[in-house]
Parts: structure tokens; C-alpha cells; sequence
């Protein structure tokens, strides 16, 4: 064996994969990052570590943009995976599966590699896809925001410089205009924020949603409304499981990693239709875990702060809530009411924060495109 097969079966035993959620494609998300997490596959993260893109749903054409820049960006050897949004748990573990004969194939690797070098270079080194994967880029990743900003000493090498502008003290710093989204690790789907920064200062912020906001949470809920038959133990499966996807989220953003696998672990439990009574006890170990954590709290005090509270005390709600869920899946009367209502995400909270107590910011929200969309 040489040593490029070596590798790429090295490679190919160890997958990176990098899992984004498109329009439609919650569900998807959920079952394959259950499937990934039974392989003890490590994730991508940044996405410059991933070697595998798995993409669930189904993209439109900005966010397919979007899509292709970090496609474009992964280093091989490397592999695609596009599940729609009805996959089954079956065919996501064999489109898995190809995925990982895929990066063993030397052949396929090279002719890969091939057709990236022949991919033409625009002035300013912005690399564009193939024609099977489409034309252009995206605009909103690029280093400096993609935005034209005139600047004495022009735009060396095609690249756009940062414009100046006075900062909070009253000195005269760069401005940089620098997007987050749509394509994130722990990351809420199809949100883009559109910030300008001074050093890592956000001084304005904009937000938007790609896709049409169609909530896979609620489903149970509009089910119900719908005249189907639902009970109020499907809908705390479907709630408990949100609040648990939820604290994954901020958990792993907040770098406490075991945690968020153990909140992952439950949920996908939730969603294979474990028994309350298989899941009391675990959740109740991980809800202590967390609440005893002076550490956590101390990151999150102050962050997100609003009327309602703040990371903290989302945090506590969050724990409460899932409790009361779980509690409830045993509950077989019939469903009423409307849904909980999720988080929205206004960009004055982002105002003034710093990139990282940004990032804190939105996972303690866990914003909801259906809420920018209602």
C-alpha cells in the first residue's frame, strides 16, 4: 500500500463531518447527527477541519451559494452528502456510508483534486465552482463582507480594504464589514448576521433568514389545529427535545462539550421514542450537572440581557421546561393550544458585543425562523 492510499483510508476511518441545515431540513439534521454521533464520528469544526459536508434539506439558491463556498474552501480529500428532507434513517446511514467509500477512492479523490486546479481565479483570488456545481460565490462570505468600500490606497490585489470610522471612545479604528452565517458550527438555520465590526466590536448589526421559516417544532402543534389527532405526550416529546437541541446549541458555543453531547445524547433518545421512564433519571443527573456549574453561569451573567432575563436565566428556563416535558410523555389526552412561543433575534442586542459574547448571544436565544417569518 502507498502512501496516498494510506492516508486516504486513514481518512476515511476517521470522518469530519460538517452538517447543515437547510430549508426543510430539521428533521434530517436531527437523524443524522444522531447516526453520526452512534459512529463516534468528531465533528468539523472550524469547517476548515471537516473532510465530509452533509447537507439536509433542501437549499435554495442563496443558500446553495453559500453551500458552495465552503464546499470550495474544504481541503480533500473530501466528500458530499445532499439528504433530503424526507430521508429515512436507513438511507442516511447508507448515503453515509458512500460518503466514506468516497474518500478511500483514490481516483476519485484525484479527478477531484484535478478539477479544483482547473478552476478558474478571479483578480482578487476568489476561486469559482465548477459548472456541475454552479457559478460565482458568496458574496456575504468573503473576508471583508463582500461590500465595495473606497479607500484611499484603492483596492490592492482586487480585495477591498476597511473603511475608518470613529469608535466608542472616541478614536478613529477600521471598519470592517463581516457577515456570520449562514453556514456555522452550532449555528440557528438560514440566519444571517450582517455585522459592522470595530476590532472585535460589533457596531452594527442587521439580520435576515434564508428559507420561507417553516418550523419543524411545531409540527405537533399544527397537526392538532389541523383536526388530526394529537396527543399531549407527542407534543412534549417534540417540546423536550427542542429546549434539549437548544442547550446543545449554547452548551457547545459556551466550550463545555461533554455537556452538550449529553443534552444531544437525550434528545435524540426523545426522538427514537425512548420511555419517560428511561429518560427521567439521565435527564435529571444532566440538569444537576448543569445548574451546579458556577463556571457556566459566570460566562453567561449579563449576556443576551433583555426585559425577559438574560442567557442565565434562559438557561434555567430552558431546564425547567424540558423537565416538565419529559414529565408530561405520558400524558395521552388529547392536544390544545398553541405552540410555545420561541425566541426572535433583534440585532440591538448584538450592538456593543464582542464577536464571542455575540456567538453566546444567539445560542441563549436560539432564535426560530418561523418567529421572523409569522
Amino acid at each position: 500500500m502507498g502512501l496516498t492510499e494510506w492516508l486516504l483510508r486513514r481518512a476515511a476511518g476517521h470522518p469530519r463531518p460538517l452538517v447543515v441545515s437547510a430549508e426543510h431540513g430539521t428533521r434530517t439534521r436531527l437523524l443524522s447527527e444522531a447516526e453520526i454521533a452512534r459512529r463516534r464520528w468528531r465533528p468539523g469544526d472550524p469547517a476548515g477541519e471537516a473532510n465530509l459536508l452533509v447537507v439536509c434539506g433542501g437549499p435554495s439558491e442563496e443558500f446553495e451559494e453559500a453551500i458552495r463556498k465552503v464546499w470550495d474552501d474544504m481541503p480533500g480529500p473530501r466528500a458530499r452528502v445532499d439528504l433530503p428532507g424526507d430521508a429515512s434513517p436507513e438511507s442516511i446511514g447508507q448515503f453515509l456510508d458512500r460518503a466514506v467509500v468516497h474518500l478511500a477512492d483514490k481516483d476519485a479523490q484525484w479527478r477531484d483534486a484535478a478539477a479544483r486546479a482547473d478552476e478558474p481565479w478571479s483578480p482578487g483570488g476568489e476561486r469559482h465552482s465548477p459548472p456541475h456545481h454552479g457559478h460565482g460565490s458568496y458574496p456575504e462570505h468573503d473576508a471583508h463582507g463582500g461590500g465595495h468600500h473606497e479607500h484611499h490606497m484603492g483596492n490592492p490585489g482586487g480585495l477591498p480594504m476597511a473603511d475608518r470610522g470613529a469608535d466608542r471612545d472616541g478614536l478613529s479604528l477600521d471598519r470592517l464589514h463581516v457577515p456570520m452565517g449562514p453556514i456555522l458550527s452550532d449555528w440557528p438555520c438560514g440566519l444571517v448576521v450582517e455585522s459592522v465590526l470595530q476590532g472585535d466590536v460589533i457596531q452594527e448589526a442587521t439580520v435576515r433568514w434564508l428559507g420561507s421559516g417553516e418550523s419543524y417544532w411545531a409540527e405537533p402543534w399544527d397537526r392538532a389545529a389541523a383536526g388530526h389527532p394529537v396527543t399531549r405526550a407527542e407534543a412534549g416529546r417534540r417540546r423536550a427535545a427542542a429546549h434539549l437541541d437548544s442547550l446543545g446549541r449554547l452548551l457547545s458555543v459556551s466550550g463545555w462539550s461533554t455537556a452538550a453531547r449529553r443534552a444531544r445524547t437525550l434528545r435524540d433518545r426523545l426522538l427514537a421514542d425512548a420511555p419517560r421512564a428511561a429518560l427521567a433519571a439521565p435527564y435529571r443527573s444532566f440538569e444537576r450537572q448543569v445548574r451546579r456549574s458556577r463556571t457556566l453561569r459566570w460566562m453567561l451573567r449579563y449576556v443576551g440581557s433583555t426585559e425577559d432575563g438574560d442567557a442565565v436565566s434562559r438557561l434555567e428556563e430552558w431546564l425547567t421546561w424540558t423537565w416538565a416535558a419529559i414529565d408530561s410523555l405520558e400524558d395521552d389526552t388529547p392536544l390544545d393550544g398553541a405552540p410555545p412561543v420561541r425566541n426572535a433575534l433583534h440585532p440591538g442586542l448584538l450592538v456593543g458585543a464582542e464577536l464571542a459574547a455575540a456567538r453566546l448571544i444567539i445560542a441563549s436565544l436560539d432564535p426560530d425562523p418561523a418567529v421572523a417569518h409569522a
